[in-house]
């Protein structure tokens, strides 16, 4: 892929212009840099010619849980009296879902139906989640579930 590909992607718009335009606004800073960080993992060769066009959307979804979790974990608010802040439940939630996502995408032979079989791997991750100790304010299963909803949201 050329250097122009790599910059501004397959339609020659910054993947960051098309994220302002579904938000109606330029991202926020923190927002901005995590766009940039999900768009190196979710490339166009790894997202492929049935998911190129969402893949604005498929990032974001990613982006806004990491901003998020940076975002609190920046800030003492969201750390308890027993020291846990829930930015790390976010991070880890988020983690395992992208994980999970990618998985799907990696399979070969390609997934007829990806987000669809993302939705219900993240789903499938949410109940081993809840079973699991270590999410004292429920801040990772709701990440699990706004991710989950928001892949099943483009199908």
């Amino acid at each position: 892929m050329g250097l122009f590909q790599r910059i501004f992607g397959k339609g020659g718009r910054p993947v960051l212009k098309e994220v302002a335009a579904l938000l109606g606004e330029p991202p926020s800073p923190g927002l901005a840099s995590a766009v940039g960080e999900i768009e190196k993992v979710l490339t166009h060769e790894r997202v492929g010619p049935g998911l190129a066009i969402l893949r604005p959307r498929l990032i974001l979804i990613f982006a806004r849980q990491s901003a998020d979790a940076t975002m609190r974990l920046s800030s003492g608010h969201w750390t308890s009296d027993r020291g846990h802040n829930v930015g790390m439940d976010v991070l880890r939630a988020q983690g395992l879902a992208l994980v999970a996502f990618l998985a799907v995408l990696d399979r070969r032979p390609r997934s007829k139906r990806p987000l669809l079989e993302a939705a219900v791997a993240i789903e499938a991750l949410t109940t081993d989640w809840r079973a699991a100790p270590g999410d004292p304010d429920g801040y990772g299963i709701a990440t699990l579930h706004e991710i989950r909803r928001d892949i099943a949201d483009l199908i």
